[in-house]
C-alpha cells in the first residue's frame, strides 16, 4: 500500500471520530484505487463535522472499495 492511501484513511478514520475505529482499517485499502481514497478524503477534510448518517455513508463507500 502506498503511504499516501494510508495517511488519507488514517485521517478520513480521525476526521469521522467513530467510536471503533478499527472498522477503517488502512492495511485493508492495500488494493484499492487511490482516486477513489482521495475522493472521499478531499469531501471529508472539507466538513468540519458529520451527521450520524453521513458518517456511515461515508464508512460504507469505504467499505465498497475496500478490496
Amino acid at each position: 500500500m502506498t503511504n499516501k492511501n494510508e495517511q488519507m484513511i488514517i485521517e478520513i478514520r480521525e476526521r469521522l471520530n467513530l467510536v471503533n475505529q478499527s472498522v477503517i482499517d488502512p492495511a485493508k485499502f492495500e488494493d484499492a484505487d487511490e482516486k477513489e481514497i482521495q475522493e472521499i478524503h478531499s469531501y471529508v477534510t472539507t466538513k468540519s463535522s458529520f451527521t450520524p448518517s453521513e458518517a456511515t455513508a461515508i464508512a460504507d463507500a469505504l467499505g465498497q472499495i475496500r478490496k
